[in-house]
């Protein structure tokens, strides 16, 4: 059953085990607000049809392969998602089914005799494997994730740890955090 780590009047915010579908995880009579894919660990929202939340912001950990040339930075891109593959590409120029992506990174720290980078990432846009294409174009695959060209063995390594979000405008925010160290450690 899914963890519960805030509630009001006709939403939750729950954490989603790795493995799980963010779908089949919300409880009766609530939509998902925020969707994580299947192997990706994290908090999302769920919300009754008649309740709406909004989500303003979400903050992803990750481990990934390589040193960053800079420390922080902005990955912008046009990507085609494949729905017969499952897989989502980068495109040169816009076409049917081409979104816009951007996202920004700043790397925390960088394990030299691992060449791995531990980044944590705030999107601009969320569609469909943003995260994990963006940086595999870019020759830095997150640790586990085959799919997108990671050779390292373990799950895939990539965690939405912070949520933020209000009850409509004019509301405070509220972020809710988990700690991201919980699902990377030992990569």
């Amino acid at each position: 059953m899914a963890k519960i780590l805030a509630q009001g009047e006709g939403y939750r915010i729950i954490y989603k085990e790795r493995g799980e579908d963010s779908e089949k995880i919300a409880p009766p009579g609530t939509s998902v607000l925020s969707r994580l894919d299947v192997p990706v660990p994290g908090i999302i929202a769920a919300a009754d049809s008649g309740r709406r939340i909004r989500v303003t912001g979400k903050k992803y950990y990750l481990v990934c392969q390589g040193r960053f040339a800079e420390p922080e930075g902005i990955m912008e891109d046009l990507l085609f998602h494949d729905s017969r593959s499952n897989r989502t590409f980068p495109v040169k120029r816009m076409r049917k089914g081409v979104k816009e992506a951007r996202l920004s990174y700043k790397v925390i720290s960088y394990d030299a005799g691992k060449d791995l980078s531990y980044v944590s990432v705030v999107l601009d846009t969320g569609r469909t494997h943003q995260i994990r294409t963006q940086f595999a174009s870019r020759k830095h695959p997150l640790a586990g994730d085959g799919k997108y060209g990671s050779r390292i063995k373990c799950p895939v390594a990539l965690v939405c740890a912070e949520l933020t979000y209000d009850e409509g405008e004019g509301t405070e925010s509220v972020t809710v955090k988990t700690d991201p160290m919980d699902e990377l450690s030992g990569i």
